[in-house]
């Protein structure tokens, strides 16, 4: 009796349930890193706009002196202030010391046209976000002027 070296029902349905269990795992795995992908960008616009709110509360005290390709600088209370890119953080520095204001960045660029600033940053994973603040002057009861960001 010639011996048949095909396969049998039974090994053609292990195959087909394998591949199917396997597909179905691919399958919950795009999924998964689908739903990541939206927790992360949420995560991401999130820190964008504390950073817009922060930027603008941090300024908004400063007397904008110049403006720089990656800096801004400025005083406060008789006292140098910068706001710029160190160690993949945006800062603002006051009394030789810093507060980071954005972290995870890769790149800050900035520069003022007229009473306007526009800023772009690129982040470490080479997202990119623009923005622009303009600068108008605010009287205080002694009648200094400030700038402060609208």
């Amino acid at each position: 009796m010639a011996k048949n070296k095909g396969f049998t029902l039974i090994e053609c349905l292990v195959a087909l349930l394998m591949l199917s269990g396997l597909l179905l795992l691919i399958s919950g795995l795009f999924k998964h890193v689908q739903q990541t992908e939206k927790v992360v960008s949420s995560h991401n616009e999130r820190e964008w706009q504390v950073f817009l709110l922060q930027l603008e509360n941090e300024l908004e005290e400063v007397e904008i002196n110049r403006v720089e390709r990656n800096q801004i600088l400025g005083m406060e209370e008789e006292k140098s202030v910068k706001i710029y890119l160190v160690n993949k953080k945006i800062a603002k520095s006051k009394n030789n010391g810093h507060q980071p204001l954005l972290t995870d960045v890769k790149k800050f660029t900035c520069q003022q046209e007229g009473a306007e600033i526009f800023f772009e940053v690129t982040f470490t994973d080479n997202l990119v976000k623009k923005d622009s603040y303009i600068i108008s002057r605010r009287y205080s009861a002694d009648g200094d002027a400030g700038a402060f960001l609208v």
